[in-house]
This record gives C-alpha cells, sequence and structure tokens, in this order.
C-alpha cells in the first residue's frame, strides 16, 4: 500500500497548476524643472488678477473702515478676595480657600451609626496594639466593651446586613464613636483614671483617644457643630453668603439662595446692594485680612483662531474639520444664527488677550488700552452699560444685582469651587410627586440609610414594617356578606404626606406641611426628619416633581488633600404619582 500511496501522490503534484510569475509595477508623477531658478515659481502668479479683484468686491474688502490691526493691548484691573462666610448675616465667620467652598456650604455631621462606631472602635484597637502587650490589650478590650458597649436597640431597619453586624459588633466591638465624643468633652480621662486597670494601660488609652478625634477629622470633613448647616428644608436648597473686602473695607455681599444642584459656579451667586445690606462678624471669629491687588499687564493680543474657520488669503486651503454649509438652522435659532455669523464672516476681526484670574477673587477690569499700527490708543470699555434690570443689554458672566434700578456690575467672580468630583451611591433619596387624585404632595423615601452607612431600599423596607406591624387582616368566608365597607386604604410605609395648607395670613397662597398617617413614624431619613410642623413652599414641587438626594463627596484640592463630605443634591423630579389613596370604598369580599 505504500507504493501505491507514493504514485498517487507523484501523480496529484504534477497535474497541480503551478503559480505564474507575477511583475508588479505603477506610475509615479515627478515635478520636471527645466530651469535652475525657483524665483518665478515661488511668486505664486496670478494669471488674473481681475478675477481676485471681483471677489474681493463681493466679500466687502473695499469697504474700508479707516481702522488698523492691534498690536499691543494694556489692561489694568483689581481684585478682591473671599474673607467671609455666613449662614445668618449677624455672624460670619472667616473663610480661606483652605477647603473648597463647596464642602463648607454642603458638609453636615456624619451619623453615629453602627458603621461609624465600628470603623472607630477598630482604630482605636489598632492603635493599642502598638503599645500594649496581649494580656494588657485583653484588659483594654473589656474595659471598653462594658463602659461604651454598642447600644442594643440600634436602628437596623430591618436590614440583614445590618443586623448580622450588630450581632457581631455586640460580641466584640464597643461603641468608638462615643469614646471620641467623650475624648473631647473631657470626660473620658475621667472613666479611664476609675477603671480597675494597670497604670500603662491607662495612659495609653488616653493617648490613644486623643489621636481618635484627629483620624476621624481626617477622614471627613465636617462643621464644628450641627448648627452649620446652610441646608434650607422649606426650599429644599442651600443658602449662604459670602463676602470679599478691599484695602478701603468696603466689603461685596456674595448673596447664594438657590443653590442646589451639586456644582456651584459663579452663576449661584448675586451681588446683594440693597440698602441697609450688611454683613456682620461673628464675636471672636478670625476673619482674614482684606487683600487687594492691582494689576497693569501688557499682551500682544492674538487672532482668534478655531477649526473650520475662514482663512484670511484665499490660495490658502481651510480646515476641513468644520463645516459651516452644512449647518441647519431656523429662524429662532437666534444663538446658533450668531454664531454662524461670528464664523463666517466677523472671525477675523477678533482678537483674544488672555488672561489669568486667580481662584476665590472679585476682579474688577478698570480699562483695556488697545494700541494699532498707526499709533493711536482707544479705550475700550466694558459692554452691557446701563442698568441691571434692561434685559437687552449684551453682557456675559455678569452677576445680577439685587437693588432695583441700580447700573450692572461688570466684575468677574472666580468661585473657589470644585471642578470634578467623585460622588457614592446615594445614601438616601426622597422622591417628591405629586398626586392629584388624592390633592396633596408625597414624599416617597425611594433609599433610606442604612445602620451601616450605605443606602437600602425603601420600598423592600417597607414592606417588611407592614408585615411586621400590621399583618393582613383576615377575610370570614363564611358571613353571607357579598361586600366591605373600607374607610379608607393604605398606603406604602414610605410614602410621606405632605397636605396643602394656607400660608398665615393669605386665603390663596398655599404650602405643604408633612402629614401622619395612621401607625407607627413613617419617616426613616434624614431629609424628611425634620422638627414639626415641618413646611415646604408649593412653588418647590412642579408639576414635574422633585428629586433630593444625600451622598458622599470627594475631591481633590490644592496641594494633593482631600476632603470627603456629606452633601444634598436637587434634581427634577420624574412627573406625577398616584398613592391609591381612597376613601369610603365599598369592595367585594
Amino acid at each position: 500500500m505504500g507504493f501505491f500511496d507514493d504514485i498517487s501522490s507523484l501523480i496529484s503534484a504534477a497535474i497541480r497548476p503551478k503559480p505564474r510569475p507575477l511583475i508588479r509595477g505603477w506610475n509615479r508623477l515627478e515635478g520636471n524643472p527645466r530651469k535652475d531658478d525657483f524665483s518665478r515659481s515661488l511668486r505664486a502668479e496670478v494669471r488674473d488678477p481681475l478675477w481676485f479683484l471681483s471677489r474681493q468686491w463681493q466679500f466687502g474688502e473695499f469697504a474700508g473702515e479707516d481702522a488698523g490691526s492691534p498690536i499691543s493691548a494694556d489692561v489694568l484691573t483689581k481684585h478682591c478676595f473671599l474673607n467671609r462666610y455666613a449662614l445668618d448675616r449677624t455672624a460670619a465667620t472667616g473663610y480661606s480657600d483652605d477647603l473648597p467652598l463647596e464642602a463648607q456650604v454642603e458638609r453636615e455631621r456624619v451619623p453615629d451609626g453602627l458603621g461609624t462606631q465600628i470603623l472607630l472602635s477598630r482604630y482605636l484597637l489598632k492603635l493599642l496594639k502598638k503599645s500594649l502587650s496581649p494580656g494588657e490589650l485583653a484588659d483594654a478590650k473589656a474595659w471598653l466593651r462594658a463602659e461604651y458597649a454598642v447600644a442594643a436597640n440600634v436602628e437596623t431597619l430591618l436590614h440583614r446586613e445590618s443586623e448580622q453586624m450588630h450581632d457581631l459588633a455586640t460580641d466584640r466591638a464597643f461603641d468608638g464613636y462615643e469614646v471620641g465624643r467623650e475624648a473631647n468633652n473631657g470626660n473620658f480621662d475621667g472613666k479611664v483614671d476609675a477603671a480597675a486597670l494597670s497604670a500603662n494601660v491607662k495612659a495609653e488609652l488616653k493617648t490613644a483617644a486623643t489621636q481618635l478625634t484627629g483620624y476621624f477629622n481626617s477622614l471627613f470633613s465636617q462643621p464644628e457643630s450641627a448648627a452649620d448647616d446652610a441646608w434650607k428644608p422649606s426650599y429644599m436648597e442651600y443658602q449662604f453668603t459670602a463676602a470679599a473686602e478691599d484695602e478701603a473695607n468696603k466689603k461685596t455681599l456674595l448673596y447664594a439662595e438657590q443653590y442646589a444642584q451639586g456644582h456651584l459656579d459663579w452663576y449661584a451667586f448675586d451681588i446683594d446692594n440693597l440698602p441697609g445690606a450688611t454683613l456682620n462678624d461673628q464675636p471672636g471669629a478670625a476673619i482674614p485680612a482684606a487683600k487687594e491687588v492691582k494689576t497693569r499687564l501688557s499682551f500682544i493680543p492674538a487672532p482668534v483662531s478655531f477649526g473650520g474657520m475662514p482663512l484670511p488669503r484665499y490660495w490658502e486651503m481651510e480646515n476641513y474639520k468644520t463645516e459651516f454649509a452644512d449647518v441647519t438652522a431656523n429662524t429662532t435659532d437666534v444663538a446658533k444664527l450668531l454664531l454662524t455669523e461670528f464664523a463666517l464672516i466677523y472671525s477675523n476681526d477678533w482678537c483674544i488677550v488672555p488672561f489669568n484670574l486667580e481662584v476665590g477673587s472679585l476682579t474688577d477690569v478698570l480699562g483695556i488700552v488697545v494700541t494699532d499700527v498707526f499709533g493711536e490708543r482707544l479705550l475700550v470699555r466694558a459692554a452691557g452699560q446701563g442698568t441691571d434690570e434692561d434685559w437687552q443689554r449684551w453682557t456675559l458672566f455678569n452677576l445680577h444685582t439685587t437693588a432695583e434700578g441700580d447700573l450692572s456690575d461688570h466684575r468677574l467672580f472666580i468661585p473657589p469651587t470644585v471642578d470634578k468630583l467623585m460622588e457614592s451611591p446615594p445614601l438616601e433619596k426622597v422622591n417628591f410627586l405629586r398626586d392629584e387624585m388624592a390633592n396633596m404632595v408625597w414624599g416617597v423615601e425611594s433609599i433610606l440609610p442604612s445602620a451601616m452607612g450605605e443606602g437600602i431600599s425603601g420600598h423592600e423596607t417597607a414592606a417588611k414594617l407592614r408585615e411586621e406591624e400590621h399583618p393582613v387582616p383576615p377575610v370570614f368566608h363564611d358571613t353571607e356578606a357579598k361586600i366591605r365597607y373600607v374607610l379608607g386604604t393604605e398606603v406604602p410605609y414610605n410614602w410621606i404626606p405632605f397636605a396643602p395648607v394656607h400660608n398665615p395670613g393669605s386665603n390663596r397662597q398655599i404650602r405643604l406641611q408633612r402629614s401622619k398617617m395612621p401607625g407607627v413614624k413613617r419617616f426613616k431619613g434624614k431629609i424628611l426628619d425634620q422638627p414639626a410642623p415641618f413646611f415646604i413652599h408649593e412653588e418647590e414641587v412642579p408639576r414635574a416633581g422633585a428629586l433630593v438626594t444625600r451622598s458622599y463627596q470627594r475631591t481633590r484640592w490644592y496641594g494633593g488633600k482631600t476632603f470627603v463630605w456629606i452633601g444634598k443634591r436637587k434634581l427634577t423630579g420624574k412627573g406625577e404619582g398616584s398613592s391609591g389613596l381612597e376613601f369610603d370604598q365599598v369592595k367585594e369580599v
């Protein structure tokens, strides 16, 4: 069989077509100059100059304006900086840009939940392990668990992970948050001295407790007291006042009354120049000294350039990245028409003067003097002159003034705020929605904060509470009745009602008051946990609703320092809703 296999392989190789050789070729165009002198070729001579003259006339280049191109610009500016921050106009404190303004406004106290207690207890034990022997460490643990035991009634909100961690912490951990709190007010040392512990253990406990507060403050940025809260529950927004002071002790009050978007920028501020508007310092507050800087800089104006702009020379090829001929604009697209007109007609007439401003500064441009090629000097005044209420003024990046009939303010404000930040999943989320059938507003707690410091489902928690506290009543089938009377239907436990009530002294205007459904305390989150009576302005909940969230914010500031705080944010809701609340119903058995 081997012989026949060899013969078949030879036959197949003989009849297989052999590849033919290929010859690849191409043509290349090359210049073949007939002269050694290239001066005429480099001149780019025009054979039809009349055509160029006609095109220049069509584009309006012969409409002379007797103006020269700018060759230098002198800018004189005056800068003053923020040095005050206040929630109440009578208690202003000092402010420096060592802390982002957003963190100063939004931050709140970190809750002393089960997660915080375990976090601080673990750090305290970590410090004690470095300096105590195993026997001394066991004595310190036993004393801490006996003196600062984890509370047995921690609200776990029927959260399985929180309940399991609570059972574990009760046996092995202690309340580290309470240790740090008593170390601050001076009660911890007295308890340690009265304990039956060795002198070394007592000394190390005192040392570790003093370091515990510093560690906690290094993790989170918190206000000094719970009263330092800029959040206004009735408006569901932040409200505060900042001030910049010059060397003449003249304060410019920057009032922010509608900040709730999560990113603080210049447009959130108004210049409060109403008659009698003042800002008084808190007694004993350390206010940074007023700082005023005047600068005079000279620049060479640079022409404005962007991708796809028409080039000033006809024999240059334009950038293909932007095709302005493909811009589709209607007669109502005013902004798009202005941008297209600038790009196609006036782009070569604009120059830019680079000027860097410091963060946290309020800058007043005192004057811009431009010198052209003819040696003429022109003083450029600010655009948008006139009263601040004149809506036909052309102005950009200017702050609104609160006084009526005053002149517009042309100063530029660069707030010391965060450019980018990281945001955790919501710890809490409340959806305010209108229910036209029930004629009220509901605050639906979609996400609730758990004892471990994370968000859990409010709907699942409400269903568990409903099953535990109000089981479904039994239906007696031996009755002959075909129907039954229901006084009122129930709503989920995480639906908090806000009933409309009249404003004081008004028969037309209303506001929304937090109410209560029959049963236990309904609201479990921090957003709705306000002292009674709790009112929300009716205009704060539009037909689209409102969505308020709480979450951790993290950012990196000057010098690489990291700040973490808890802040709130209000967003547009998701429309109306229906709770299913009905009264006087007759239903089948």
